[in-house]
């Protein structure tokens, strides 16, 4: 069981991401906006974040380098569209990785093992 925290403006991505990854016995926060996520990630510890890019109030890109100041929890970026330069960026900031929407479940899988692995 992993802990995650999936940050996105999308309430129905939230909802449907969430109940997907309970069903597998995760425990799931969720926030929509940057802000939001970085206050849980103030209050709570997480295996993985899974991050918008698109988002008002805060991009995923800024969120991504507060969490870095704050944090090494692992964060998976989310995109329904990503040119292979901003994902190459992305990655440098330091993301574990770029998805993009909709998400392919066999890889949230692969990626959530990663992040448990990491952990241990």
């Amino acid at each position: 069981m992993a802990k995650i925290l999936i940050i996105d403006d999308e309430v129905g991505v939230c909802e449907e991401f969430s109940g997907i990854l309970r069903e597998e016995e995760h425990e799931v926060d969720t926030a929509l906006n940057g802000e939001e996520g970085l206050t849980k990630l103030a209050e709570k510890s997480y295996d993985l974040i899974f991050l918008d890019v698109l988002m008002p109030r805060m991009e995923g890109r800024e969120a991504l380098e507060r969490i870095r100041q704050i944090s090494k929890t692992p964060v998976v970026i989310m995109s329904g569209y990503l040119p292979a330069h901003k994902e190459k960026e992305i990655i440098q900031a330091g993301a574990l990785a770029c998805l993009k929407k909709p998400l392919e479940l066999r890889q949230v899988y692969e990626l959530i093992e990663k992040a448990l692995q990491k952990k241990d």
